[in-house]
């Protein structure tokens, strides 16, 4: 960031956690920086900075009487980070060459306090107002045009919603109206969340985490399922199939798997299989899907110039490379050289000094892409 940016050990905004707050050192990383307190200039690239591994920005301001303002306050809770942010009218996104790019695989989840957006998450029409939560997932692209805006966001990794829910990606685009008694219940635990943030240790931190990925993962659950209707509720939300999914996981890079080896390793017969993955498309759709997800994550890994994509289609038993190839711009948007020379970017703005954010830090190395 901009030596203007302000890193520090305790609460970064007057507005967030109160100023007596005993400081928790390294234990808590906090950081952030106030518009009061740069230039203009300054202001408006320790924000890209900042922001970078998540979106891209421009019409910064745009339509507005003033310039540029923003102010960032964050504290990383063990593997989950917690911010506020203000900032000016905007554009976002987060295309496909900026997810190779950053390298991460999070879900981010925003309360928006003041302001909104609209937009098109994935394929997806969006539209945020005050009090509402929403919710994206960082794998996927989005494009929202901002109006001024106050929000907590909380950033999660992929795999802490994945041991809650089948298919983590359907949160993509989805948003709680802020006039839901879920909202409201979010809203009030997400606030307390980034109040009492600087006054946790890791200890109390991690159970703190645990606890809200669980209450979040359940009324989000609720949320996906009433909006299916012809969602089979008791199957998609049975330990069986989350059990299943786990195992695929596992297994993802293995020939041998199969919706054969699958119902065999289960006790069950194929049909109970399809029957249990239908509301996700199909078990080897299921499964393909997995491993495309894998491989992107592969070519967007910082040791991304060492790896073949001969290599990462064996890797994930993705066929040949021009079936790898069709499959991955059917699923992404572009190939997977593209997706390589973007990550390649990323880890050169990275070890050049031209990126080097606390947030983006932190994002790439609390949750390696593999991890999943």
């Amino acid at each position: 960031m901009s030596d203007d940016t302000t890193t520090t050990t305790g609460p970064t905004d007057a507005s967030g956690p109160a100023a007596d707050a005993a400081p928790v050192s390294a234990l808590l990383p906090a950081f952030g920086f106030r518009a009061d307190q740069m230039e203009a200039n300054a202001n408006v690239a320790a924000w890209r900075e900042a922001v970078a591994t998540l979106f891209d920005v421009d019409e910064l301001a745009a339509d507005e009487p003033g310039p540029f303002r923003a102010d960032i306050s964050s504290y990383a809770m063990g593997q989950v980070l917690i911010g506020l942010s203000r900032a000016s009218g905007q554009r976002f996104r987060r295309t496909a060459e900026t997810i190779a790019r950053s390298g991460v695989d999070h879900i981010i989840l925003q309360l928006y306090l003041r302001g909104g957006f609209d937009g098109i998450a994935g394929d997806r029409p969006i539209r945020v107002r005050a009090g509402d939560i929403c919710l994206f997932d960082l794998a996927q692209t989005l494009e929202t045009k901002a109006t001024a805006f106050e929000n907590v966001t909380l950033v999660v990794p992929r795999p802490m919603f994945g041991t809650h829910l089948l298919r983590v990606d359907d949160l993509h685009g989805l948003v709680l109206p802020g006039s839901s008694v879920i909202a409201r219940l979010l809203a009030g635990h997400l606030t307390a969340l980034f109040e009492f943030a600087p006054r946790m240790t890791l200890d109390e931190c991690q159970s703190v985490v645990e606890g809200t990925v669980s209450l979040l993962a359940a009324c989000l659950r609720n949320e996906l399922e009433r909006g299916d209707p012809d969602t089979d509720h008791a199957v998609t939300a049975g330990p069986s199939l989350m059990r299943i999914r786990q195992y695929i996981e596992a297994g993802l890079a293995s020939n041998e798997l199969s919706a054969g080896s699958i119902a065999a390793h289960f006790g069950l017969s194929r049909a109970s299989l399809y029957r249990l993955f239908a509301p996700v498309g199909g078990i080897a759709d299921y499964i393909r899907s997995r491993r495309l997800h894998r491989a992107f994550f592969d070519l967007a890994s910082s040791d991304a110039r060492t790896l073949r994509i001969s290599e990462v289609a064996r890797r994930w038993q993705l066929g040949t490379d021009a079936h790898f190839t069709r499959s991955f711009k059917a699923a992404y948007g572009i190939t997977p050289r593209a997706a390589r020379e973007a990550a390649l970017l990323g880890v050169q703005r990275s070890t050049d000094g031209t990126s080097n954010a606390t947030i983006s830090q932190w994002m790439r190395e609390i949750a390696p892409p593999r991890a999943d």
